[in-house]
């Protein structure tokens, strides 16, 4: 276990990165894949860090592990943290551009971007409100069935990565496409589902998936995918699943 001197450096680094990268406890959780609830326990209550949650946050922010395994706290430790503000400025214009051109050829016509699901999530704190502009792209499932290890589909949005990538257009058709999957991917499935839920938050992942279709094509992706829990309005709970084609997105 790490000494409480050591970890009160840590939550010192930490603290002063994202101050440095303009970044909320909730923008880090989320740009890191790290569940915020713990994460934002952990920095306000100077709780222990785990290795593995520093482990994330150094692979998301893009700096290098021994800036928090050290016992130094200088800024001087990050990658190019000490350009000239000219040259800082130039790299946020072209990753501004980049971005913008990213967003606007998105996968197969894809018109919605991973920011935009997450900015309407937490307006909406999951309710399904003013969810028109994103429902096309969005599948909607029941909570997991974890003794028929299986997700339930109860809506395919007609323009999400599922829907274009397994070439259905229902959610009869996508469960029956899941359905073939094996028993393990299944049971990812279900874990992953199962996640979010219990976090209660969206929850970022970059699976990768290898399977036979049921029309005899051999499917191999890596993409970008956020589970969330959504709420109808009388209460019912789904979960929502926003996926990008991570060589487009």
């Amino acid at each position: 276990m790490k000494d409480l001197t050591h970890m009160a450096l840590i939550h010192k680094k930490i603290s002063a990165l994202l101050t440095d990268m303009n970044l909320s406890n909730r923008q880090a959780a989320l740009k890191c894949g790290i569940p915020y609830g713990t994460f934002n326990s952990a920095l306000k209550n100077e709780r222990e860090i785990g290795w593995s949650m520093l482990d994330a946050l150094a692979r998301g922010l893009g700096v290098s592990f021994h800036y928090f395994s050290s016992d130094t706290a200088g800024l001087e430790l990050l990658p190019d943290r000490r350009a000239e503000e000219a040259g800082r400025k130039a790299f946020e214009i072209l990753n501004a551009q980049l971005q913008s051109a990213a967003r606007s050829r998105q996968y197969r016509g894809c018109d919605v971007s991973l920011q935009d699901f997450l900015d309407w999530w937490f307006a909406n704190s999951g309710r399904l409100e003013g969810f028109d502009q994103l429902q096309h792209q969005v599948d909607l499932f029941s909570p997991p069935d974890a003794e028929k290890n299986r997700i339930q589909p109860i809506k395919s949005g007609p323009a999400s990565l599922a829907s274009i990538c397994f070439e259905v257009a229902s959610s009869e058709q996508l469960r029956n496409t899941l359905n073939g999957f094996s028993d393990r991917l299944n049971s990812d499935l279900v874990l992953a589902h199962s996640e979010a839920i219990s976090r209660g938050e969206p929850v970022i992942t970059h699976p990768s998936i290898d399977v036979n279709l049921l029309n005899g094509r051999r499917f191999t992706r890596q993409y970008r995918r956020v589970l969330a829990p959504v709420y109808l309005p009388d209460g019912k709970l789904m979960v929502a699943n926003f996926s990008q084609d991570i060589k487009f997105g």
